[in-house]
């Protein structure tokens, strides 16, 4: 326990996927309710790399982690068996999970001997799918989309895929049999099983995520899903209700799984015993299989008209027909009585008579505040928009007078662009927090690169660099003893750890010497941890290739989970050169009986240290140091001078469109430009990726001006000759300073980046010629 609450540990599989991401989100949901600590172990496949060496080469550093929960830190653990070991034989799992038999353990969807479990039935939801495309859309050459063929869960699936042909008579053909690897990203595979069926009349993908890999290519090929070929997916992950047309698939309660798995580890942990689960999948009919959206005629079997029915008859048709799939969640109560309040309130205008008028600002009010609930951590906005999508079908699609109906599609319109307004609003803010994320993850490398060998100032910027990508706590472990794995793929983790750095609400310091030493049982609980309420935990490994480093501990909410892995590699790149300072340091050391081996070593390490590789010219270490000297000698003190600070335009564009080596083609070109439109005393660097700063003293009043107009001349040469298909250009921005010895070089390129991304909206808007 921690701060007198259960901790409930759960191992799982790559967070930054959506099946991982629904099960956390529906675990975190319940840890809150029964106010215990959740804390997530995201490994990776289990022995994935033995079957994919290329594509998880390192991927196997991600299941160290596994190795840090004990009886100590957890009072019970949740396995996701389907997640992490999908490459293992049964006994390999059994023994995998015999290293943690001293911690209560309940399994989810996968039943282990000896192991409570909770699973979903994904025979039901998969065999009414592959009816739906037998019975209603008389499909008989039905392709279907398998994973890795050692893939339990892909197997399965395959095998409900057999058994409904065979029920109905169809021949099981291996032609039309593909196997992807569970991601969009297997479009080759897919073009080969479309390639070899022509006359096929259906694709049946084994998830979500492949299905999205199978739009893209269909739609390469002139194809037209939900239209000439049905298509259906399985998981209704959340992308799936995104997709145009939305995807048809089978709902396999996987948030569901998630909430019920920690309501499991409590009991469990309280009582030593609980009874195993089985929860029902659900076919979810949407617009890919070649569906419509639902009718009155689709929802009533009789003569009567929907709108003769009681408002309380019609809610209870609608749910069926709504959200049927989530009939049997924990959210499903919460989620149509909130939608029924307001789908009440249209229904019962629209039986009203005529001169009754929709109270449309008090229905969109209340769908304002729906959005805004917490009801969408588990019903996301965009099957919101669905849904009203399907109501405004069914209504439409209802006799009515025609002021009703005039008035119903005045208030659809009116929800319509409620509900698009709201998603655009959500989505440009999570790019600018995105944007955010991004630029903080990328400046805990350059900080390194910047302060080097002063450990404290590192520390001290990663620390705040976490902080503002949300974190509620951060600890940096690294380590004091090799951590090792064995031939039996498992990992003997040191006994201590040493904590570098670390904040909290309570504090925030870097710590030296042997206070920082903390056993590895207590890396989640120790002196310096801090927890005033529950918290959720994400335990991630630092390293670089083969190289370990550490451990990184986050406490952060299941909504900023995306960040976790880009941090992480991003520390592991600063642990890596803090590692190489220190190696070079020593280095160093042992060269001091040899005068010219050391001056040769600091010579090359120098020059490495403050010159761009790509460019050759000064790197952020290099601009920094050698413009602080020149600014701050008294012989300078009172000399006008300028930065320019120089950013590439559309840099990505060239790499994305033409590739790398035309990135750095441009790259070095922009260099060049900035060296012979400056003097041979100027200082020229590059900052970041494509990021250039200049330093010049003003010998003249029209200095600034002859170097502008010389890197467009420049620029204009380089352009009309290098015969690229794009120009090679470069955003500009100056600021002009008097020396007095007291400036910060940062505060100078803040001013200077100001000016650039004013003079950004001058840029072209396509870099293309």
């Amino acid at each position: 326990m921690t701060n007198n609450r259960l901790n409930i540990g759960i191992f799982t599989c790559h967070i930054d996927n959506d099946y991982t991401n629904e099960v956390c989100k529906g675990a975190e949901i319940a840890a809150k309710e029964l106010d215990c600590n959740l804390i997530v172990f995201p490994g990776m496949f289990l022995n994935a790399s033995f079957y994919d060496p290329v594509n998880q080469l390192y991927d196997y550093q991600y299941n160290s982690i596994f190795y840090y929960a004990n009886a100590e830190c957890l009072d019970a653990l949740i396995v996701s068996v389907g997640a992490i070991s999908s490459f293992l034989s049964e006994k390999n799992i059994m023994d995998f999970l015999s290293h943690f038999d001293n911690i209560p353990i309940i399994t989810i969807e996968e039943k282990l001997p000896g192991y409570p479990c909770i699973k979903t039935d994904n025979t039901s939801g998969m065999h009414e799918a592959m009816e739906h495309l037998i019975i209603h859309h008389n499909c008989k050459r039905i392709c279907f989309m398998a994973g890795k063929t050692n893939n339990a869960d892909s197997n399965q699936r395959l095998n409900i895929y057999r058994d409904a042909l065979s029920a109905h008579g169809i021949e099981y053909e291996e032609r039309r049999i593909g196997h992807g690897d569970f991601s969009e990203y297997c479009r080759d595979e897919i073009g080969q099983l479309i390639d070899s069926n022509p006359d096929m009349d259906a694709i049946v993908f084994a998830n979500d995520q492949m299905a999205i890999g199978g739009y893209s290519e269909l739609k390469s090929r002139g194809i037209r899903v939900g239209e000439t070929l049905p298509v259906i997916g399985f998981d209704d992950s959340p992308s799936a209700v995104n997709m145009d047309p939305p995807l048809t698939t089978v709902n396999i309660n996987s948030c569901d799984l998630g909430y019920r798995a920690v309501y499991g580890a409590v009991r469990l942990a309280q009582t030593g015993s609980i009874k195993s689960q089985t929860l029902s999948s659900h076919f979810v009919r949407r617009m890919s299989c070649c569906c419509k959206l639902p009718t009155e005629k689709s929802l009533i079997t009789g003569d009567s008209p929907l709108l003769d029915h009681s408002v309380d008859d019609i809610l209870s048709i609608l749910d069926q027909q709504l959200f049927g799939e989530i009939s049997d969640s924990f959210f499903a109560t919460r989620v149509t009585t909130e939608f029924n309040g307001i789908f009440g309130k249209i229904l019962s205008v629209i039986k009203s008579p005529d001169d009754v008028e929709f109270s449309q600002c008090s229905i969109v009010d209340k769908i304002k505040i729906l959005m805004d609930s917490d009801l969408m951590d588990f019903y996301s906005v965009q099957k919101t928009a669905y849904v009203f999508r399907e109501l405004a079908s069914i209504i439409s699609s209802c006799p009515m007078s025609a002021e009703k109906r005039l008035q119903f599609n005045r208030l659809n319109a009116n929800i319509t662009n409620t509900i698009s307004l709201f998603i655009s609003n959500k989505l440009y803010s999570q790019m600018r927090s995105n944007k955010m994320m991004d630029w903080s993850s990328i400046y805990i490398t350059r900080d390194t690169l910047t302060y080097g060998n002063d450990l404290n100032k590192t520390y001290m910027s990663t620390l705040n660099k976490l902080q503002s990508l949300n974190y509620n706590g951060v600890y940096l472990y690294t380590y004091d003893d090799d951590i090792r794995i064995t031939d039996t793929g498992s990992w003997i983790v040191p006994n201590s750890l040493f904590l570098q750095a670390f904040y909290n609400s309570n504090n925030c310091q870097v710590l030296f010497g042997e206070s920082r030493r903390i056993p590895s049982s207590e890396i989640f609980d120790n002196e310096y941890t801090y927890y005033d309420k529950r918290f959720t935990s994400v335990i991630v490994p630092i390293f670089t290739n083969e190289d370990h480093h550490g451990v990184f501990i986050c406490n952060t909410d299941v909504s900023n989970f995306n960040s976790i892995y880009s941090t992480s590699l991003q520390l592991g790149a600063a642990l890596k050169y803090m590692t190489l300072l220190k190696e070079q340091n020593i280095t160093q050391e042992q060269l001091k009986m040899s005068l010219n081996e050391i001056h040769e070593k600091n010579e090359l390490l120098n020059q490495l240290s403050t010159l761009d590789e790509l460019t050759g010219i000064y790197n952020r270490r290099g601009f920094m140091e050698k413009v602080e000297y020149y600014i701050n000698m008294p012989s300078n003190r009172g000399m006008k001078a300028f930065l320019l600070f120089a950013d590439m335009d559309s840099l990505k564009v060239v790499n994305d469109k033409f590739g790398h080596k035309d990135g750095d083609y441009a790259l070095k070109n922009i260099a060049s430009i900035l060296s012979q439109s400056f003097g041979p005393h100027d200082v020229i660097g590059r900052i970041g990726g494509d990021e250039f700063v200049c330093f010049a003293f003003i010998d003249s009043s029209d200095y600034i001006n002859q170097v502008q107009a010389r890197i467009k001349e420049l620029s204009a040469d380089l352009n009309a000759t290098c015969g690229k298909p794009y120009f090679i250009e470069m955003s500009v921005g100056v600021t002009e300073f008097i020396c007095n010895g007291n400036q910060k070089i940062e505060d100078l390129l803040s001013q200077a980046d100001t000016a650039l991304y004013s003079n950004k909206r001058y840029k072209r808007i396509s870099i293309l010629k």
